[in-house]
């Protein structure tokens, strides 16, 4: 019965309303639309169910700190949630080549990266616009393949998956078919590029702010397998809907065996990355998935 009413009844009335709000986004510039967003999350937010998790979370990550701080992070992660969700409607504007809305820092390690040396591996997480990332591979490389978790809702999805179609790397869906199609992508030379941070039911406990969290081991897995290196990089949002993206120091997997032990020591250190670069901004992070 349930399922019958999500598709007769739930997904189309969500789904007009999606592509309604996605409309009338689209139809104001996009720093008007961001703005807007922001303003519609941060009123609607703090009082959804969802609020209690992003606090819950924000209080284990961050045990020590004062209730004005929890509320500011919680008002600056309402923001950017509500910026992100506005700024689907301008993904094109984001990616086109004549737009600075994303400023890449093309240091020694991104240069590697982009080379055409073999495929590689690209780490990265939900911060700021977690689409950026996708956006800024795409405009360098059309040979990268990434896993992403799908919109329940199938309106939702298909215009997701139309504007990642045109403006992103080649998304699978996040299930076993998604990862050996991505595998097998990976094997003729297209690059992997995962936001490894999200609750995995089958992953491996890895510490996350001190708490172990179940986390992905896919790139830790290919790395050793492969013996390639994993590329760390994170978006950041500067202001408004503009954007910088930088690539640091990859893990090096060369000389090291592949086993359980060492598959979780580079589990272990993209996690690290991840606490790092979160606690630098933690109002941009995705605080609303239930990660531990």
């Amino acid at each position: 019965m349930k399922k019958l009413l999500d598709n007769f009844i739930r997904y189309p009335v969500e789904g007009l309303f999606i592509m309604f709000i996605y409309s009338i986004f689209k139809l104001m510039p996009l720093d008007t639309a961001s703005k807007l967003g922001s303003i519609i999350t941060r009123a609607i937010g703090p009082n959804l169910n969802v609020n209690k998790v992003i606090l819950r979370n924000l209080k284990r990550a961050y045990p020590d700190m004062n209730d004005a701080w929890y509320k500011k992070i919680n008002n600056e992660t309402w923001d950017n949630f509500g910026r992100v969700a506005a700024e689907y409607s301008h993904i094109s504007t984001l990616a086109s080549t004549k737009s600075d809305r994303i400023k890449i820092i093309e240091n020694e390690h991104f240069k590697k990266f982009f080379d055409d040396s073999g495929s590689k591996i690209l780490v990265s997480a939900h911060n700021a616009n977690w689409e950026v990332m996708g956006i800024t591979c795409r405009k360098k490389s059309n040979k990268i393949s990434g896993i992403v978790r799908q919109p329940n809702n199938p309106y939702a999805r298909n215009i997701i998956n139309s504007l990642r179609d045109k403006f992103s790397v080649k998304c699978y869906e996040k299930n076993m078919i998604g990862t050996k199609k991505i595998i097998n992508d990976f094997n003729n030379g297209n690059s992997l590029a995962l936001l490894a941070d999200l609750k995995l039911n089958s992953g491996i406990d890895s510490k996350f702010f001190d708490i172990n969290a179940k986390t992905t081991t896919l790139p830790a897995q290919i790395a050793l397998k492969y013996k390639r290196q994993i590329y760390l990089a994170w978006a950041k949002r500067t202001q408004k809907s503009n954007f910088e993206v930088e690539f640091f120091s990859p893990i090096n997997s060369d000389n090291i065996e592949n086993n359980s032990i060492n598959i979780k020591k580079i589990t272990d250190q993209i996690n690290q990355f991840f606490e790092k670069k979160i606690s630098e901004n933690p109002g941009q992070y995705f605080w609303l998935h239930n990660r531990w």
